[in-house]
């Protein structure tokens, strides 16, 4: 046995680098016998390009409409060859990068439309209707309360940016979304929380598109578009949206009408592919977006009486200045990311490998209010700061049997940080005592390059009619602080016991660097000032590594589906996160250990026009003594951290989603929700993350109506109401470790728009 896997991974590596080589090359080498088993479609579902089949998660609704989707979007369907052999090759693609033993949850284009918000919502709202799924205001996710997710499209890795991508890509390009977490195969690395893998539409399998508006309260009005098709044999698909809205960032109070929050979102996104020949294709993918955003502040405060906790004396005096209003402090921020994947796929035979260029350019800018700033928080911070990163990635599938399936492959990702603040202060002495009323302005500059590596091998086994075994290693190399080098090996068994039962068992070791901190201040710069840290001495932060057990079942039951899905896990130098102040900043810490366990139920019922699901999670995750990152703590919080185990940013022992669907004719309605049981913030006494905030929840509500539009195409007029009993709670109050500001949910919002198909 342990030759014959030997000379499997020799023939994988060496497939690796026979699928590289141009097709016309192997043209000759490859038989009917092997032409017919490239073809072979065996996915889960019999056809990728219909609605996706939920696994844990929403089902898509059955539609018994005139056309195939029941929302009357579809535009002329394309078919022949070139639809055949695209069809194949996405499969082909899908079977690199299977998730054989993962917990996995998938929401495909036609569930997203028939919800609230529609192909409007960005992803971070699709994500929060997956089982244990949690937002840490701003838009910032957390899975199973691990801190960041690696976001993939069409299985090619996209470079981190300065945001949770889930944060600015729209859910209208993509065919399907997919989550997967838990103990992931060799394939998946730099990451506990999970991945994100986005499938794109597609020009190949249609042609027309969508023009949308709509708008209402909060001061929002979007407009966007999508067309897909074909150019000769190159195929398209392309979107864009504006986004103007007076509820950008998470308001830092109760009020219904957020001060200063104005938001401006553009963002575009362009798929190309051209399929070269039976076996290949070329494929382009290009994305922008570029969004501005006042930092809101609360309301009935003032510098002159404002008592939160620091290390200076208040109040502050700038010139003759000390009263400043909440209703006056403003700042700006904006933040741009574009980014390219350029990808070559070949499917010939046993073998399937896919190779992709990848580059993302993002920049941050923030201006701040410097009087507003120095005088609540004694800090102002204009900053400038752009990242660069390029990568490769190439993967490979080579299947010895159909019984026997080697996977392989390798990353490189090159990334460049350059940062420039100016920090305005006020000098105080040892005390904290202000002594001069005029602003001191230092500045910082800073640039650090990071190189990463990643490889693996994965081997899949069907040993017998109902148990498939899946075992991996992958190592990767990252450079600079927080790197290091790690060897992760994976297991992943799947059994079916009998018809609709599925189980599945999994071990990952997992190795996760640390953050670039680079962008926030410096100890030594800003000692003897307003801006001065906490604690002025600190250990760089460091690599994470995770032992992580999975343990799942699911049952098929006719129209119903259940499943339970439990995990533990255990890391040593456990990362989390700081805010600093109301902007997107924040810098790296490490508990020296850290543990986490979860129950996670998840339920779907289809049934005709009827669909309803729901998914509750229970878990906790906790960590106990800072030993990196120490400057934003206080010495008490450091000491009690020290001897007690403290719940970790992301730590929300309870979280829910559950909805429905229904339609009937030209006419659909929906509902969804979130429940959570309230992030972790300090209690009176001062002891870290020793409280919680309230528990929060939300309902939202969408209606939608089809009529005959423009040229007898669909139009459809929706309404959504999101968060529809307008329910006002606290995401967190800026007691907690998390730091930053308050952050509340979104109020209440009612939207009209019309979505015309062309």
């Amino acid at each position: 046995m342990a030759i014959k896997q030997s000379v499997g991974f020799g023939v994988a590596l060496a497939g690796l680098i026979a699928g590289l080589v141009p097709h016309h090359a192997l043209a000759g080498a490859i038989g009917p016998k092997q032409q017919a088993h490239a073809a072979r479609d065996d996915d889960d579902d019999d056809d990728d390009r219909k609605p996706v089949r939920q696994t844990k998660a929403a089902p898509k609704v059955r539609d018994h409409d005139d056309d195939d989707d029941g929302d009357g979007d579809d535009g002329p369907k394309r078919t022949g060859e070139i639809v055949v052999t695209a069809h194949q090759l996405d499969n082909a693609r899908a079977r690199v990068s299977a998730s054989l033993g993962a917990s996995t949850y998938s929401l495909s284009n036609d569930v997203i439309e028939k919800r609230p918000s529609g192909e409007a919502a960005n992803l971070v709202n699709v994500l929060l209707q997956m089982p244990g799924v949690s937002q840490n205001g701003s838009g910032e996710l957390h899975v199973r309360g691990a801190q960041g997710l690696q976001y993939r499209i069409n299985n090619v890795i996209i470079p981190d940016g300065f945001t949770d991508l889930a944060d600015t890509l729209r859910a209208r390009f993509a065919d399907k979304v997919e989550l997967v977490t838990g103990a992931l195969p060799a394939q998946y690395g730099l990451q506990t929380g999970g991945v994100v893998n986005i499938t794109t539409k597609s020009g190949v399998y249609g042609q027309g598109g969508e023009v949308e508006l709509n708008g209402g309260t909060l001061g929002r009005f979007e407009g966007a578009f999508d067309a897909m098709g074909s150019l000769g044999q190159t195929n398209y698909y392309v979107s864009g949206s504006y986004l103007r809205s007076d509820a950008g960032l998470s308001a830092p109070d109760r009020s219904t009408s957020p001060l200063h929050d104005h938001t401006d979102q553009i963002d575009g996104f362009a798929y190309f592919d051209r399929i070269l020949d039976a076996q290949s294709r070329l494929s382009l993918i290009v994305g922008l977006s570029n969004d501005a955003y006042d930092l809101p502040h609360a309301r009935g405060i003032d510098a002159a009486t404002y008592s939160a906790v620091a290390t200076f004396q208040r109040p502050l005096t700038i010139g003759t200045t000390t009263a400043y209003s909440g209703e006056a402090w403003g700042g700006h921020e904006r933040v741009a990311s574009q980014y390219g994947i350029l990808s070559y796929q070949r499917s010939a035979g046993a073998l399937t490998t896919q190779l992709s260029a990848t580059v993302r350019a993002s920049a941050l800018a923030i201006t701040p209010d410097v009087v507003g700033d120095v005088l609540f928080t004694g800090l102002a911070q204009a900053v400038s700061k752009h990242n660069l990163s390029t990568g490769l990635q190439a993967e490979g599938l080579y299947e010895l049997s159909p019984a026997h399936r080697l996977r392989g492959g390798i990353t490189f990702n090159w990334s460049r940080d350059r940062i420039r603040i100016s920090y305005s202060v006020l000098p105080v002495d040892a005390n904290g005592q202000q002594t001069s009323t005029s602003l001191l302005t230092l500045t910082g500059a800073d640039a650090e390059t990071r190189r990463q590596m990643g490889a693996y091998l994965e081997d899949e086994w069907l040993l017998g009619a109902n148990l498939t075994l899946n075992t991996g290693l992958r190592f990767d190399s990252t450079t600079n602080t927080g790197g290091g080098d790690a060897l992760s090996p994976r297991i992943n068994a799947v059994w079916k016991p009998a018809s609709g039962t599925t189980a599945h068992l999994g071990y990952a070791r997992y190795f996760v660097p640390a953050s670039e901190d680079t962008g926030t201040a410096n100890a030594a710069l800003l000692a003897r000032t307003t801006g001065a840290w906490p604690t002025t001495t600190e250990t760089a932060a460091k690599a994470e590594r995770d032992d992580y057990l999975d343990l799942g079942v699911e049952q098929k039951l006719e129209d119903l589906t259940l499943g339970v899905d439990a995990y533990w896990r255990r890391a040593r130098n456990l990362l989390d996160a700081v805010r600093i102040g109301s902007t997107v900043l924040s810098r790296p810490f490490n508990y020296a250990r850290g543990k986490a366990w979860g129950v996670e139920l998840t339920a779907t019922y289809t049934e005709g026009p009827l669909s309803i699901w729901g998914n509750l999670a229970v878990a906790q995750i906790d960590g106990r003594t800072i030993i990196a990152g120490q400057a934003p703590f206080t010495a008490a919080q450091l000491q009690w951290i020290a001897s007690h185990d403290v719940a970790t940013n992301g730590d929300q022992r309870v979280t829910g989603s559950l909805g429905a669907a229904w339609h009937s004719g030209r006419l659909r309605l929906s509902a969804d929700g979130v429940v959570g049981s309230g992030l972790p913030r300090s209690t009176v006494t001062g002891a870290p993350n020793g409280a919680r905030m309230a528990a929060n929840a939300q309902v939202n509500l969408a209606a939608v109506y089809r009529l005959e539009g423009l040229r007898h195409r669909p139009l459809n007029v929706r309404l959504d109401v999101l968060n529809a009993f307008g329910a006002r709670y606290a995401l967190q109050d800026g007691t907690s470790l998390a730091g930053g500001n308050a952050q509340w949910g979104t109020p209440r919002g009612i939207y009209a728009g019309i979505e015309q198909a062309f």
